[in-house]
């Protein structure tokens, strides 16, 4: 059981990690090579539908990662370690990633421009580095977990 939900956690973090890690290596150096306009509708269009979809990969990370810390006495410390680098992950995103988010997607509805663009995408990207370092934590936590389980 420990196993198998060690496994959907650990695919489920992988997906929110891959994301971060690509806007970390990529998504940055070409969004400030576009103009401001452009990313910031690319960028509105990209939250709108993330911040719908990308919860479930969260939330089964957060919930699996919580039952192993429940269930699983062998794995409880490498557990609780991932919960927290999870929880932190999840503060940084709720106090300045998802309003950033949220005034992105509202000035693309209105269909104007974000006099801030720049500087929102800027604040944005500042905190990458943080999210993928702990997301890579709480993933590299759990694959330890697993060769304790096996």
């Amino acid at each position: 059981m420990n196993l198998v939900v060690t496994i959907t956690v650990c695919l489920a973090l992988a997906v929110v990690l891959g994301t971060d890690v690509f806007f970390t290596v990529v998504g940055r150096t070409a969004l400030a090579r576009a103009s401001a306009s452009a990313m910031l509708e690319v960028m509105a269009h990209l939250h709108a539908v993330a911040d719908r979809r990308m919860p479930l990969f969260g939330v089964a990370g957060l919930l699996g990662t919580g039952l192993l810390v429940a269930l699983g006495p062998q794995v409880r410390v490498l557990a609780i370690v991932s919960l927290g680098a999870q929880l932190l992950w999840l503060a940084l995103y709720l106090t300045i990633a998802k309003p950033i988010n949220e005034q992105m997607v509202s000035a693309m509805r209105r269909g104007s421009e974000a006099h801030d663009a720049r500087a929102l995408q800027s604040r944005w990207d500042s905190i990458l580095i943080y999210r993928s370092t702990l997301l890579g934590i709480s993933l590299g936590t759990l694959l330890l977990a697993l060769t304790r389980e096996g």
